[in-house]
């Protein structure tokens, strides 16, 4: 099967939602409480934030400081490299997302955040959290959340990631990138994946190999239609049933 290629009209609008979608941002209750607006009655930011553009296969380097980052567009690899020289992908970052929780405790030595295709990216200091939160009830409150939001995220990615055979878990892996995407008001049935099958295998702990025959599988059996990183859901109840370990008649 053959997937019909976006509108250029299509593509435009879900660029835009991205880029103005500060509701659907990880930080939005960070920088607007209980939805503070100034004086013109538009959304009044509480912290102080720093856009920038990190280009595909650009590392984003720390600046000094402990800082949060969220992405307004793109997508951004979590990474390390073994003695051997192998990639371990330990996650995935999409729009709206958050990065850098990990780097509040010291916790990201090794690794190295890479954009996968052109990323915005909004980065606010850790130290203008902390006052925040001094200050705000509202902002300590939010800023918990996420910290609780987050660890139970990267535990549901890393089960996801190991667990059952490689039917499961690209099914699996499928239907999360289709959840994240509807989480934030995208198209969660035809999608542009930002990575590669490379990177999947990385990620899942798979061969190469072992992605393209499933994926190819999944294909055949009508799970899915793709064409390059062109992906639709075709059943996504039947990707369930697999990614549960449920077996159809």
């Amino acid at each position: 099967m053959t997937i019909a290629a976006p509108s250029p009209s299509a593509l435009r609008q879900e660029v835009v939602m991205a880029l103005q979608a500060c509701s659907d941002c990880d930080l939005y209750r960070l920088c607007f409480p209980d939805g503070l607006v100034g004086p013109e009655g538009e959304p009044d930011p509480l912290l102080e934030r720093r856009r920038t553009v990190l280009p595909a296969g650009r590392e984003l380097q720390w600046r000094e400081g402990r800082r949060l980052c969220v992405l307004r567009s793109g997508a951004i690899k979590r990474s390390r490299f073994t003695p051997d020289g192998d990639e371990v992908i330990a996650g995935f970052a999409f729009a709206g997302e958050t990065i850098g929780l990990e780097s509040i405790e010291g916790g990201m030595p090794d690794e190295r955040f890479v954009a996968l295709e052109s990323t915005r990216l909004c980065e606010v200091p850790w130290e203008n959290v902390e006052a925040a939160m001094a200050e705000d009830p509202r902002v300590r409150d939010a800023v918990n959340r996420l910290l609780r939001e987050e660890i139970n995220r990267s535990r549901e990615q890393l089960i996801r990631a190991c667990r059952g055979t490689a039917r499961q878990r690209v099914a699996a892996f499928l239907l999360d990138v289709g959840r994240r995407r509807r989480e934030r008001r995208l198209n969660d049935v035809r999608m542009r994946l930002a990575m590669g099958r490379r990177e999947m295998a990385a990620y899942l702990n798979l061969t190469l190999e072992t992605v393209s025959r499933t994926i190819s599988q999944l294909r055949r059996e009508g799970m899915i239609a793709v064409e390059g990183r062109r992906l639709e859901l075709l059943d996504a109840a039947g990707l369930a049933d697999i990614a549960e370990g449920f077996s159809r008649p």
